[in-house]
């Protein structure tokens, strides 16, 4: 894949005007993770922009027991900022590779030329950082306020619509255990759900996989 092609998938492209989109071009490049890779670990000394391009990329936190919790996945095409900020949070949070991940990066001092120059690239950072809040905001939904079926079919849309930079991969590529961590409820509660789900033709399981068929209707439920 070359950062010229994978760019003009980015949200907001067709927007752009043609010299911000040729000094995109030219400025960026793509960054691949291995699948259980940690993707700028916090502390280092990162300063750029990143679309995610194709794979599951969750953010984690780390616990002093050594314990892992996966708090919120970051789908295709959303723009993260690394920075300062990030560099100095005060928590063992880091952004973790689930699947193969591939990111466009753009450097910050390239970044800033074109922030200066250019509001339309303003006007995308500042929406992506809303919908970087809005993922937050659905995350807290899910965990908090929502029933655990409606968690559970969340999870199945934002997996999925995930895959969207591959469409090749049908399936969803985490186990019903996997599942049952990221939203902390039983793997048999999991699993009575996911047949639930299956008998109603909203997904189908086969040998233990995820395959999403009426990703709607998993909305529907979702939002109940």
């Amino acid at each position: 894949m070359l950062a010229e092609d994978a760019i003009t998938n980015i949200p907001g492209w067709n927007t752009f005007p043609a010299p911000l989109q040729q000094s995109l071009c030219r400025k960026t490049r793509i960054r691949c993770e291995k699948a259980g890779s940690i993707v700028f670990h916090q502390g280092a000394d990162v300063e750029v922009i990143a679309w995610t391009l194709k794979g599951h990329l969750f953010t984690s936190v780390h616990h002093a027991n050594g314990n892992q919790t996966l708090l919120s996945h970051v789908p295709v095409g959303r723009l993260i900022l690394f920075n300062f900020i990030w560099k100095n949070a005060p928590l063992d949070r880091n952004f973790i590779a689930m699947t193969d991940v591939a990111l466009l990066i753009l450097p910050r001092a390239s970044a800033i030329h074109l922030l200066a120059q250019h509001d339309e690239l303003k006007m995308q950072v500042i929406d992506s950082i809303t919908e970087r809040l809005n993922d937050l905001d659905r995350v807290i939904y899910t965990h908090k306020v929502a029933s655990r079926e409606a968690s559970i079919a969340a999870f199945l849309v934002d997996c999925e619509e995930g895959q969207h930079g591959t469409r090749n991969e049908h399936y969803i590529p985490f186990s019903m255990q996997f599942m049952a961590e990221c939203l902390r409820l039983s793997r048999p509660f999991v699993a009575k759900t996911l047949k639930h789900f299956a008998d109603r033709q909203l997904i189908a399981l086969n040998y233990g996989h995820i395959e999403v068929l009426d990703i709607d209707g998993l909305r529907r439920v979702a939002a109940c």
